[in-house]
């Protein structure tokens, strides 16, 4: 390593860090209560993360397939706490009560 290289690093390293905090404006629509199994799955395993603006301004078209499609990326791809055998219970719930079914 150059000498110039080190001596910079060194000077990085040596200038001290102030953190900023950032304050996000709060998430805070509530998901269409429901006597379904999958409203409780939903508030107990997503509100964790997000309230239901994401789920309320889909499309109200949207099949079940896309909630199927969003649910296993939260699981997968996010580490939502979700069981392979909560999946189709949440998903039902989105489906009827943000999909193309939605009362």
């Amino acid at each position: 390593m150059k000498k110039a290289s080190l001596i910079a690093m060194l000077l990085l390293a040596s200038i001290p860090v102030s953190g900023k905090e950032i304050q996000l404006l709060p998430d805070m629509m509530p998901w269409r209560p429901s006597s379904q199994e999958g409203y409780t799955l939903v508030i107990q395993k997503c509100t964790i993360c997000h309230s239901a603006q994401y789920a309320e301004y889909q499309p109200p078209n949207t099949p079940k397939s896309y909630w199927t499609a969003q649910v296993l990326r939260m699981k997968n791809n996010f580490n939502a706490p979700v069981t392979d055998e909560e999946v189709p219970v949440i998903v039902e719930y989105l489906n009827s009560t943000y999909g193309p079914n939605r009362k």
